[in-house]
C-alpha cells in the first residue's frame, strides 16, 4: 500500500513537471516550478525594478497556473497594445466580482462585448459634452463646492478633504445618471473608503484564478484567505447604488427625451430585446455602469491629491503657478476652460505631476488572443500583458534628468505647452486606453485651477510630504497625511 502511494506521489510531481514546462522562445524570467511557478512577484515597482535590471525590459513571470509578461519600453508597449490580438483582457474571475464572476462591463471584457460598449459609451459621452467646453459648467459647479468645503479645513493641520472624492464622482455621474451629490453626503464617502479596502484586498481575491486548486481547500478558509466577507460588504454597497440608479430611470425614462447614458442604455436594451446575445442587458448594465462609477472618479480624486502634494512639497512651482492664475484670472472668478489657453505653466505641471506620480504605472493587463510573437518572444495564447508606462515616465533616453520633477520639459521655446506623445501615456495607450481621459484631464485643470487660485498648500511645521504610495498593488496611490490649507484671501 505504501509504494502505491508513493508511487502515485512520484506520478503526479511527474505529471505536473510535464504540464508545468513552458514552450521554448518565452521571454526571459525567474525559475518557475510545477503547480506555485514563480517565487518572484512583481507586486510594486521596485520589485518590477529589480526584474527589469536583471532580465531585460520585457520578462516573463508565471504565478501559479498564469503566465504574466511584463513590458517596460514604450516602444514594445506601443507595438504590443497597436496589436488586435493583445486586446482581450485576462480570462480572471475575480475582476468581473460584481456580475458573480461572469464577463460582464466594458473595462474587463474582451472581443464584441467590449466593442460593441465602448463604442456605445464614447458615442454617448463625447454627445453629453465629454472633453468640450460644454461640460464647464458642470466641473466648475463642483470645483465651486470643493473650495467652499476646503475653507472649513483652512489654516490647522487636516487630512484630505473627503469631497475630493464627491466631486470627482459627480462629474461623471451627471453624464451617466444626471445625478450629484451633495459633498458631504455620507453614503458616498463611506462607499469611497470601502473602495480604498477593496482596492488593497483585490490582489488577495485574485488568488483561486492563480492558484485554482485552492478552490479545493475548506470553502471558509478559502474566504477568509481572499477577504471574501469585506468583499461582499462592498459588493452590496456598490449593487445597491447601481440598482437604485436603474430603478429611478425606468421609472421616469422618456424614449424621446434620453437624458443620460443610463437612458441611452435603456432604450437600447428596448431595441434589442429580441436579440438573445445582446450586450445591452441587464448584467452588462449593472456593471458598465459601476465601471463607469469607480474608475470616473477614482483616477482623477487620486490625482488631485498628488497635485496637491506636490505643490506643498514645492512651494515655488506653486507660486509660479498662483501667479499665472493671477494675471489671466479675476479672483472673483472661478477658472474655466476658456482661461486654459492662457496658463500653460498650470497645464505644464499638470502633465508632470501625471508623469512622475504615474498613478496606475501598470495599467490594466491586456491579453494575448491566440498564440502570437512580440519582438523576437513567443507569447501563449491567454498571457496576460502589463504595459509598465512608470519605467517610459523615468526613462532617460527620453526625459532628460527624470528623477527631477520639472513642468518646464512641457513647454516649448515660445512657453507653449508641448507635450511629448512617444514615452508619455498616463492614461494608457492603444485602442483600450482609458475611454475618459478627455474628461479627466479637463476635471484635473479646473479642479487645480480653482484650488491653486484659492488656496496656498503647505506641510505641518517640521514634516515633510511622504510620497511613498500606499499598498495597492501595481498603483501609486497618495497616502492620506495631513497638510495645510491656507486662503489666498
Amino acid at each position: 500500500m505504501l509504494v502505491e502511494a508513493l508511487l502515485a506521489v512520484v506520478l503526479l510531481v511527474l505529471l505536473a513537471f510535464y504540464l508545468g514546462r513552458d514552450p521554448p522562445g518565452l521571454p526571459p524570467g525567474p525559475r518557475k516550478y510545477p503547480i506555485i511557478g514563480s517565487l518572484t512577484f512583481c507586486h510594486s515597482i521596485e520589485s518590477c525594478r529589480r526584474l527589469k535590471k536583471e532580465y531585460g525590459d520585457t520578462f516573463g513571470l508565471r504565478h501559479g497556473s498564469q503566465r504574466v509578461v511584463f513590458l517596460c519600453n514604450s516602444k514594445t508597449i506601443r507595438e504590443a497594445f497597436s496589436r488586435y490580438e493583445f486586446n482581450d483582457r485576462p480570462d480572471w474571475k475575480f475582476p468581473n466580482f460584481l456580475s458573480e464572476g461572469k464577463v460582464a462591463g466594458v473595462i474587463f471584457s474582451s472581443g464584441e462585448r467590449w466593442q460593441t460598449l465602448r463604442r456605445f459609451l464614447l458615442r454617448n459621452l463625447r454627445d453629453l459634452g465629454m472633453g468640450t467646453s460644454r461640460l464647464d459648467d458642470v466641473i466648475v459647479r463642483e470645483a465651486e463646492g470643493l473650495v467652499q468645503d476646503f475653507r472649513t479645513y483652512a489654516n490647522k493641520p487636516s487630512f484630505f478633504p473627503p469631497s475630493i472624492n464627491t466631486a470627482a464622482l459627480n462629474v461623471i455621474w451627471q453624464l451617466v445618471a444626471s445625478q450629484r451629490y451633495d459633498l458631504s453626503d455620507a453614503k458616498i464617502q463611506e462607499f469611497a473608503h470601502r473602495l480604498q479596502n477593496f482596492q488593497e484586498y483585490i490582489a488577495l481575491l485574485a488568488l483561486p484564478d492563480f492558484f485554482p486548486w485552492l478552490r479545493y481547500i475548506p470553502q471558509p478558509l478559502l474566504r477568509r484567505l481572499c477577504r471574501e466577507e469585506t468583499m461582499k460588504v462592498f459588493l452590496k454597497s456598490a449593487r445597491e447604488i447601481m440598482e437604485e440608479a436603474v430603478r429611478e430611470h425606468r421609472a421616469s425614462l422618456d424614449p424621446a427625451s434620453p437624458r443620460d447614458v443610463l437612458d441611452e442604455f435603456l432604450l437600447e436594451m428596448e431595441n434589442r430585446k429580441d436579440e438573445p446575445n445582446s450586450v445591452f442587458n441587464e448584467q452588462d448594465l449593472i456593471k458598465t455602469i459601476f465601471d463607469l462609477f469607480a474608475a470616473g472618479y477614482d483616477t482623477t480624486s487620486n490625482m488631485t491629491r498628488w497635485i496637491i502634494l506636490h505643490m506643498a512639497h514645492r512651494p515655488a512651482v506653486q507660486r509660479r503657478v498662483q501667479e499665472e492664475l493671477d494675471r489671466v484670472v479675476p479672483r472673483d472668478t472661478l477658472p474655466s476652460h476658456a482661461h486654459r489657453q492662457q496658463l500653460p505653466y498650470l497645464d505644464a505641471v499638470l502633465n508632470e505631476v501625471l508623469r512622475v506620480s504615474s498613478l496606475v504605472g501598470a495599467g490594466v493587463a491586456h491579453a494575448a488572443a491566440h498564440d502570437t510573437y512580440l519582438d523576437r518572444y513567443f507569447i501563449p495564447k491567454g498571457t496576460a500583458l502589463v504595459g509598465y508606462a512608470h519605467f517610459c515616465h523615468f526613462d532617460p533616453n527620453h526625459w532628460d534628468e527624470p528623477e527631477e520633477f520639472r513642468p518646464e520639459r512641457f513647454l516649448n521655446e515660445s512657453g507653449k505647452l508641448s507635450v511629448p506623445k512617444e514615452a508619455f501615456f498616463p492614461f494608457g495607450v492603444g485602442k483600450r486606453s482609458c475611454l475618459g481621459e478627455s474628461l479627466a484631464r479637463m476635471e484635473l485643470y479646473i479642479f487645480a485651477a480653482a484650488l491653486l487660485q484659492n488656496f496656498t498648500f503647505a506641510m505641518p511645521e517640521g514634516r515633510s510630504v511622504d510620497f511613498t504610495p500606499r499598498p495597492v498593488h501595481n498603483a501609486n496611490m497618495p497616502r492620506d497625511q495631513e497638510i495645510l490649507i491656507v486662503p489666498r484671501d
